[in-house]
């Protein structure tokens, strides 16, 4: 579960739950969602740690295109380089990161 003033996310076996809407996930071992809020936009993420893919959700829990990406880690969200455009990173391998750019 992950929780803000206005959002509530709630994972319960491969059902997500974001402000009431659902979507359903295949069977795996995922992380407790996580919300993150970026240009006035909710994203809510979720990693199944057995097949090493992450998920992510608008707040109508809708998920993006071209998702699940590969992730050895739960994600992060942020603009990294101040230009307006939501970049991803996740660990790869054993020590080094990976990072897409969400467009």
């Amino acid at each position: 579960m992950d929780a803000t003033i206005k959002t509530l996310s709630l994972m319960n076996d491969n059902e997500l739950t974001i402000k009431g809407n659902k979507a359903s996930l295949d069977l795996g071992v995922y992380t407790k969602p996580r919300i993150f809020y970026i240009y006035d936009k909710i994203y809510v993420s979720v990693t199944d740690i057995q097949t090493q893919r992450a998920y992510l959700f608008d707040s109508s829990a809708i998920p993006f295109p071209n998702f699940p990406v590969y992730a050895a880690s739960p994600i992060d969200l942020s603009d990294l380089d101040n230009n307006r455009s939501i970049e991803i990173v996740a660990k790869f391998e054993e020590n080094s990161l990976i990072v897409y750019s969400l467009n």
